[in-house]
């Protein structure tokens, strides 16, 4: 009998728990067990890992991306950036299947040298940003993309719980899905499973697309532990 793939979760040193609940919960309907990779408490290798979700969490340091460093108007956490830039890096370089969800679409931009706004009044001080963990808001997904090949919908109902947004795209990643003039999510064609989305796939567990959106992810993590 197979064994299930194994997910490594980023997390901070302390809270998120209810995003972790809810990730883990999503992971283990779609056949997945998980493990959480913390900056100041991780001793689990990259090595045992078949897939590697970003959470949400923190804004991110203004200094990663080129812009001031006071231009954040909310608590960093440097050591969570730093680690998950490394995370990010050694499961691409592996090729391990890679989710990153709100913050950590942010970072996987950052990491291959994108932007952000360091708040969403930066990109429009007159854009209506509001925040909740259920379905507030359109995306409207670009039909050739991985997001439209998991939805089959040029629109999906979403939420929105973040500060910051994407500026400038990094290198080789494309824009999947827009709300307005925020990004809504990133991928990159060249790579079995590498997905950012600004929102919060884990709270809308009762919603088929973004159960749809766990279920491609760790079909991706089960074909990486089969030849792995």
């Amino acid at each position: 009998m197979a064994t299930k793939p194994l997910v490594g979760i980023c997390l901070p040193n302390k809270g998120n728990f209810f995003a972790y609940a809810f990730i883990k919960l999503n992971l283990r309907l779609q056949g997945a067990y998980c493990v959480r990779l913390r900056p100041s408490k991780n001793n689990v290798k990259l090595k045992r890992l078949d897939g590697l979700i970003l959470s949400g969490g923190s804004d991110i340091n203004p200094v990663l991306y080129g812009a001031n460093k006071d231009a954040h108007n909310t608590p960093l956490d440097k050591k969570r950036d730093a680690f998950e830039l490394k995370m990010i890096d050694k499961a691409y370089k592996d090729r391990i299947p890679i989710l990153g969800i709100c913050r950590g679409a942010q970072l996987i931009n950052i990491y291959f040298d994108g932007t952000l706004y360091p708040t969403i009044l930066e990109l429009d001080e007159y854009i209506i940003h509001k925040n909740s963990i259920f379905p507030i808001k359109i995306a409207f997904i670009k039909k050739i993309s991985k997001l439209f090949s998991i939805t089959n919908k040029k629109e999906i109902v979403v939420n929105s719980i973040h500060n910051q947004a994407i500026n400038k795209v990094g290198e080789k990643l494309k824009v999947s899905a827009c709300h307005d003039k925020i990004i809504e999510s990133i991928e990159k064609e060249d790579y079995p499973f590498l997905l950012g989305v600004q929102w919060h796939p884990e709270y809308l567990i009762y919603l088929k697309d973004h159960r749809l959106i766990f279920k491609k992810f760790i079909y991706f993590c089960k074909k990486y532990k089969k030849t792995t």
